[in-house]
């Protein structure tokens, strides 16, 4: 009995020595992180507009605050807010040193400024820049005649006006013409070369012996070059040779920006009609000139794809397949498509393609009918025929790329 009290009383006293230990270790705990937090280097001012609460937050390194931190969404209003290259947020090294708020409003008009350069930057460069389809490179003035009892075409460069070719390079820019006539085997000359000015004058005539049926199925392309530091096309314009004849005729040409595409300058004949009293619209697809000759030993045949767009729906028509036969083609065939309504916007579209002998289809080009044509022929054609019901209309196009 006297050894089970002693046990106990060990036990009590081994219990009481735990306690005093585990108490001095906390009241050492406590004494050092005390020390640690009169050492911290977040000081707080009152004046300052940071919240006691935040810095709080941002001082303890606990999984809780953490989580919190992840939770909380900053923006652009929330102390200590800023943004890295990247779109990486980050906190601002300012609120470490709370005593000097001025940094603060550093960085934000830092950021403003930047982002106002960098606006005005971007405005002034959409101003500069613009691309050769916005500005006006000049004009071509060429002279036709066809002299029949020789039966040949004379072809007068006269002169360049109003050019805007921007040359690079420190050195005197030269200029000068390729032009192709394009009959079933294309006919290529070149003009003498010039220095570069605004006003350029040639004053150079080409004389080819050809039939004029030939001439009138075919076209002019006439390719401005530039030859230093190296030669390349910088502009170009197309005339057709439809109404060639013995009356020497002037043309002022527009010159435009070479395609990047290869382009087809084949012309459509058409005619349209509106007939209000059945809702619909005529188009009659008659022939084609002008024709691209295929480079392989393949047979080509061309055939035309009408199409209109209302209200969603997409109407299609095609002509039969013709071989080509001097570079033309005749179809004489009539399509009808009937109109839901003129309040709804529509679109006709004319589109030529070519077909190998193993039914291989390519895109030549299209003729966009309409008032929201880029064809200035074709938005008067489309006007004559709005204006003047059970009127056929007809006139010729090139083809566009678009």
């Amino acid at each position: 009995m006297e050894c089970i009290k002693n046990c106990c009383k060990n036990f009590m006293k081994k219990n009481e020595q735990e306690r005093e230990t585990q108490g001095s270790a906390r009241c050492t705990y406590a004494a050092r992180k005390a020390e640690l937090v009169s050492t911290t280097p977040f000081i707080y001012y009152p004046e300052s507009f940071f919240h006691q609460g935040h810095m709080a937050e941002h001082i303890s390194p606990g999984s809780s605050r953490r989580d919190t931190m992840k939770k909380r969404s900053f923006g652009p209003q929330s102390p200590g807010w800023n943004m890295k290259l990247g779109g990486q947020e980050r906190l601002s090294s300012s609120m470490f040193d709370l005593s000097n708020p001025q940094g603060h409003m550093q960085r934000f008009e830092s950021l403003s400024s930047a982002s106002s350069k960098m606006s005005s930057m971007t405005s002034s460069l959409e101003s500069v820049t613009l691309s050769g389809d916005e500005r006006e490179l000049g004009k071509v003035c060429v002279r036709l005649n066809y002299q029949e009892a020789l039966e040949q075409v004379w072809i007068t460069l006269v002169q360049c006006s109003d050019l805007n070719l921007h040359p690079d390079g420190g050195e005197q820019q030269m200029i000068g013409f390729k032009s192709i006539i394009t009959t079933p085997k294309p006919i290529q000359f070149k003009s003498s070369v010039r220095e570069y000015c605004q006003d350029v004058s040639f004053m150079e005539t080409f004389v080819f012996a050809l039939h004029l049926q030939l001439l009138r199925c075919s076209a002019l392309v006439l390719r401005l070059q530039t030859h230093n530091p190296k030669k390349r096309t910088v502009a170009e314009c197309v005339l057709s040779l439809r109404h060639l004849g013995s009356q020497e005729t002037e043309h002022w040409l527009e010159l435009n920006p070479p395609s990047k595409s290869s382009v087809c300058h084949s012309e459509l004949h058409l005619t349209t009609c509106f007939q209000p009293v059945n809702g619909r619209i005529q188009v009659q697809v008659l022939a084609a000139q002008n024709l691209p000759v295929s480079s392989s030993p393949l047979t080509q045949a061309f055939f035309v794809k009408v199409e209109m767009t209302q209200l969603e729906e997409v109407t299609k028509k095609k002509t039969r397949v013709l071989k080509a036969s001097g570079g033309q083609c005749q179809w004489a065939e009539t399509f009808h498509f009937h109109l839901a309504t003129l309040d709804h916007a529509y679109s006709l579209s004319v589109k030529l393609y070519s077909r190998s002998s193993v039914r291989r289809k390519q895109y030549l080009g299209q003729i966009q009918l309409g008032l929201n044509s880029p064809i200035p022929e074709a938005v008067e054609q489309w006007k004559d025929t709005m204006a003047h019901p059970e009127k056929v209309v007809a006139a010729w196009h090139r083809l566009s790329s678009s």
